[in-house]
């Protein structure tokens, strides 16, 4: 338990501490803000960190597939209700849209969005078909179909996205699509968080094929956030990589 809050502690930090780099003066000037995307960020990991320790905080109890993966249902659930009820303190800070917490989609974004998924949807599947074939399980396409897509996007391209999109301007351009370092720093922490843990003595181990792939499938789902001005389409890909990756290898 103490190696994964000494992880996310030091995740964190670095991230604060490139963005007092880019742009120390805009960072002084909202040090609230970068305050508050610690904190959201840090409990966000916290509630796997501690439910896992302390089974008795699960809502639903934890599914383990193929002996390996863990899917934690309640660090989603607890972290989603938290993220959404932060929307009332922080009401005067950053509003619903400036998370992307609508329905309504940017004009001509749309094809964007859905050209990506297709895309998703491919590459999701063929890795799916070239894997080990694994048992049917149902709860396991459940939990990949809902729970990461709302949880991580939510948090990820919602709040911390939203907070640094306020001390970063979306200066740069790609696919016809305006971001800032706002979109770069939470897709290098997403990609971080699934590739580096803290072994025993705080040995530090990466796995840099899955920093890279995370952080590129957490770059495209910012330019779907930003492009479409909604977490809608953000949600739908992401929970179409994790589902289908596991579906074609149980059929």
């Amino acid at each position: 338990m103490t190696d994964d809050i000494f992880r996310d502690i030091l995740i964190f930090s670095v991230s604060i501490l490139l963005v007092l780099l880019i742009d120390f003066r805009k960072s002084i000037k909202y040090w609230y803000i970068l305050l508050l995307f610690f904190v959201i960020g840090f409990v966000d990991n916290t509630f796997n960190t501690l439910t896992m320790t302390y089974p008795n905080t699960q809502l639903i109890k934890s599914h383990i597939f193929n002996n390996n993966l863990y899917f934690n249902w309640s660090s989603k659930l607890y972290s989603i209700v938290f993220a959404l009820l932060l929307l009332i303190p922080l009401k005067n800070i950053i509003t619903p849209s400036e998370i992307g917490l609508r329905l309504r989609q940017n004009d001509k974004s749309i094809k964007f969005s859905l050209i990506f998924i297709l895309i998703f949807f491919l590459i999701a599947s063929s890795i799916g078909l070239l894997s080990g074939k694994t048992s049917f399980d149902g709860e396991t396409l459940l939990f990949t179909a809902i729970m990461p897509g709302l949880n991580e996007e939510l948090i990820y391209r919602g709040l911390l996205l939203g907070l640094l999109n306020k001390i970063f301007e979306r200066k740069y351009r790609i696919f016809k699509t305006n971001f800032g370092w706002g979109a770069i720093i939470t897709s290098l922490i997403f990609g971080i968080l699934h590739g580096f843990q803290l072994g025993d003595n705080l040995q530090f181990q990466f796995d840099f094929f899955t920093i890279i792939i995370s952080g590129i499938y957490g770059f495209v789902y910012a330019l779907i956030r930003e492009r479409s001005g909604s977490l809608v389409f953000p949600v739908i890909a992401h929970s179409a990589v994790d589902f289908f990756n596991f579906f074609f290898r149980m059929i």
